[in-house]
Order: C-alpha cells, then sequence, then structure tokens
C-alpha cells in the first residue's frame, strides 16, 4: 500500500524521531491536546490516521528526511 505523506507530514513525524511508528503515534497522540494551532492539530491528526493505516514494515522503509 502507498502512503504518501506531505513535506509537512515528514517534516513533523522528524520533530518526533521515532523509529518505531507506535512511538510515533503514541508521541502525536500526547501533543495534541497541547496544539492551540487548528492547522496543527489537523496535520497531527491526518498523520495519525495515515500511520495508523500502515504496517510497522512500511514503516520502517520510509525515508524521513527533514526538508529545509
Amino acid at each position: 500500500m502507498e502512503h504518501n505523506f506531505t513535506v509537512e507530514e515528514v517534516n513533523l513525524i522528524c520533530i518526533y524521531a521515532g523509529e518505531i511508528r507506535g512511538e510515533v503515534i503514541e508521541d502525536i497522540e500526547r501533543a495534541l491536546p497541547y496544539l492551540d494551532d487548528t492547522d496543527m492539530a489537523e496535520l497531527s491528526n491526518r498523520i495519525i490516521e495515515k500511520l495508523r493505516n500502515m504496517t510497522d514494515e512500511e514503516f520502517e522503509r520510509l525515508e524521513l528526511i527533514e526538508a529545509d
């Protein structure tokens, strides 16, 4: 299955720097209550949904390189 992440989504995943898909999901979920910016909350929820819809093996194959 193909999971296309936007540059913004990849950058946010890189901030959490998790190597395990479940940990990244948990870390983003923990941050959600503290997000005052609705755009960031929407972005975070979109990432969580994409991560939940992929396998650990697919996550491990992702090339997560933070953009400048």
